[in-house]
């Protein structure tokens, strides 16, 4: 049974703001003042930018070949097994625990009405034994609602997504119109943690973590009609509307902060309320039916997150089956066309995640260093694509693909150089993880179907020696120090370039696989 082409343009960009807009603005503004100051106003507009820029590369990458779990298939065809592997699996992992992570956000706001859901322990929240019952029943009826199909879910996505966008801009104007004070922006320091912090924030306050929802639009590109036009559209619009968005958002909050809370600087801001920072301001100014709005969103953004992220991660694990990197029983597809069993694969490893990252901050910083590097995908494969097959169609034409392709490789190496290296060690760890069940799953599953492609995967261990080493002696996370704040630019524009080269020269050199891919 072949996947069904059932999701129309508007619904696909739905799909795709919703996947974006989820806990990332409850949370998102509060920890990018204490980092940045008012200058998080331009981090926001930063991290959208640097997003376009990468996500041009998989729009080209998407509208070419418009099938399920894209960003697996791509670097098959460009870079071969093991490359596809890597970024695969770090891909899959980071994907799959965006459902628990939304489930957290979600619990947390409704501790308000139901306090049994979480306690707090050294200051930080954490799910009570029911509240774990509860996060199980909540990702249960999320993947019910994906294994009865992505129509269903496209359509209800659609008024979600405009809720989800109501609420947030109802609390932007708000924010402006009633309680703004101009000299917050003025009176403090407007770069508080200087070009340093501001950059630190892109990855720690959950800028880019709030952005990264648009690769919804390539992992469903095999179920939307008119995938030539619906996937680059659902990609840029989304980004534009989102980025907009955020930037108000920030706006409001940061000239909303009362005067008091400053007194320390905006790197210890703090406020009654400072855990849920939207209800804490709209709480002082009295606004009660904003609140209450306010949590009902607190529920529902992070649940039509998870609710997306459930079905494109399902996708994504459907596509390395289709590989050959995961048994051939799990891909079998019900009568909706959803690939059932993968959607309760990652139900239980989603659950398995709470213990390692029992708290939204813990999972999310893990997340951002995990799914930028998987944003590689895009402008490696591209590049080599557009060597070995120029003659394939391509509905979307990225101008200057080199350049802009290396300028998005950089981008991806800058995010992990300021992620830091206390985050870095531990994607580098569950990279090695993946290899060692790969080598057990060619060993003793049926691992022979499929060569590794040795020859074609040279740079991508220097690669990964590369960012481990210079993210220990950058400034960023636990580095070093040993390369200063600045000469990491440099260093980290040179290793880019090398690995971008060696990654071209290194790829497939006939387009032989291009007749397997979606099918």
């Amino acid at each position: 049974m072949e996947v069904k082409r059932s999701v129309g343009i508007w619904g696909l960009l739905f799909l795709t703001v919703g996947g974006i807009i989820g806990s990332g603005w409850l949370f998102g503004p509060f920890f990018a003042a204490q980092i940045a100051g008012p200058s998080a106003v331009i981090a926001w507009v930063l991290g959208g930018l640097l997003m376009v820029v990468v996500a041009l590369t998989f729009a080209e990458l998407a509208a070419m070949f418009p099938v399920t779990g894209g960003s697996i298939q791509f670097l098959q065809v460009s870079h071969g097994t093991l490359v596809s592997f890597t970024f695969a699996w770090i891909g899959w992992i980071s994907s799959v625990a965006i459902a628990p992570i939304e489930t957290l956000a979600l619990l947390q706001y409704a501790t308000h009405y139901i306090p049994w859901l979480t306690f707090q322990q050294k200051n930080v929240t954490l799910l009570t034994g029911q509240g774990t019952i509860v996060a199980a029943v909540i990702m249960g009826l999320i993947c019910w609602v994906n294994i009865v199909g992505i129509n269903l879910l496209s359509k209800s996505n659609i008024l979600l997504g405009c809720f989800k966008l109501f609420v947030p801009i109802l609390t932007a104007i708000l924010l402006l119109s009633l309680d703004f004070h101009p000299h917050n922006f003025t009176s403090h320091q407007f770069f508080a943690g200087g070009l340093h912090g501001l950059l630190a924030s892109l990855p720690s306050a959950g800028i880019i973590f709030s952005f990264m929802g648009y690769s919804t639009a390539v992992q469903m590109g095999g179920e939307a009609k008119r995938p030539q036009f619906a996937i680059p559209f659902a990609i840029l619009g989304a980004l534009l509307i989102c980025t907009l968005l955020y930037c108000g958002l920030q706006t409001a909050f940061i000239g909303a902060v009362p005067e008091s809370s400053l007194v320390n600087g905006w790197e210890h801001l703090s406020f009654s309320g400072d855990a849920g920072p939207f209800v804490g301001l709209l709480t002082m100014l009295g606004i009660v039916w904003c609140v209450h709005l306010l949590y009902v969103d607190a529920v529902l953004s992070p649940f039509g997150s998870a609710l997306i992220y459930t079905g494109s991660t399902a996708r994504m694990a459907y596509a390395m089956g289709k590989n050959g990197y995961m048994p051939s029983f799990l891909r079998k597809l019900n009568k909706q066309g959803t690939p059932s069993r993968l959607v309760w694969v990652n139900f239980f490893i989603g659950m398995l995640l709470f213990l390692p990252f029992p708290t939204w901050q813990t999972m999310m910083s893990f997340l951002v260093s995990a799914v930028v590097f998987a944003y590689a995908v895009g402008p490696l494969a591209l590049v080599v694509l557009r060597k070995i097959a120029p003659e394939q169609p391509r509905p979307f034409r990225l101008p200057k693909p080199k350049l802009l392709s290396f300028i998005a490789f950089y981008i991806c190496n800058l995010i992990l150089l300021w992620v830091g290296w206390s985050i870095m060690y531990k994607m580098l760890i569950m990279i090695i993880l993946g290899y060692v069940l790969l080598w057990a799953y060619r060993k003793y599953g049926h691992g022979e179907r499929f060569p590794m492609e040795w020859h074609n995967s040279g740079w991508l261990f220097m690669y990964l020696f590369l960012l481990g080493a210079v993210s220990y002696s950058a400034s960023f996370g636990g580095g070093r120090d040993w390369i200063t704040f600045g000469w990491d630019f440099l260093v980290v524009a040179l290793v880019s370039f090398w690995i971008f080269i060696w990654a071209y020269t290194s790829g497939c050199k006939t387009p032989a696989q291009l007749s397997v891919v979606g099918k």
